[in-house]
């Protein structure tokens, strides 16, 4: 068996996706949900992975809760942030270089850098959105009149078998290549 791999946020739309994915490679996969956050350090202290895919409001409430516990832990870290934390950078080629906390993601780029400053694995995705939530669906709902509609929308099943085949590579932000954001 792989190991055990800690989801927080385990019920959103892409975590759901990787833990069906772990599952089929051999994983054990436990987690949080909104109704069972509190309380989960010995489930921390016997996992081998933690990925957090839960966002952050004014603050990441993971690190709010167990920065302390993820910090001394021995287990691979990671982190689902967003290419938003490169801010509007009217459609110029951005890579893991390019600098965040621009623009109205400033939370996300926080809790991006606290992630990093762990050692985590950052895995900045583009278009992360469950069903009916993105622009382009938006719009065509009616519910959306103005703005840009190229919305990069990669396969949720591809973030998912990226994430496992990462955990034996040093940690920090990474994505292959640039995107336009």
């Amino acid at each position: 068996m792989p190991g055990t791999f800690f989801l927080f946020g385990l019920t959103g739309y892409t975590a759901t996706r990787l833990a069906d994915a772990l599952h089929a490679e051999g994983w054990r996969v436990t987690g949080t949900t909104r109704d069972s956050f509190a309380g989960r350090e010995a489930d921390l202290a016997a996992a081998t992975h933690i990925l957090s895919s839960v966002p952050p409001g004014e603050t990441d409430p993971v690190l709010d809760a167990y920065r302390d516990t993820l910090a001394a832990s021995r287990a691979w870290l990671g982190y689902l942030s967003s290419t938003g934390v490169y801010g509007d950078v009217q459609g110029a080629w951005v890579d893991e270089s390019a600098p965040t906390g621009s623009g109205r993601r400033t939370a996300r780029a926080a809790a991006d850098a606290e992630w990093l400053a762990l050692g985590a694995r950052v895995f900045r995705l583009p278009g992360i959105y469950g069903p009916g939530r993105s622009a382009r669906c938006r719009r065509d709902c009616g519910t959306r009149t103005s703005g840009s509609w190229a919305v990069a929308r990669p396969d949720c099943r591809a973030r998912c078998r990226r994430v496992p085949g990462s955990s034996g590579r040093k940690p920090g932000a990474r994505r292959r290549g640039g995107w336009r954001t």
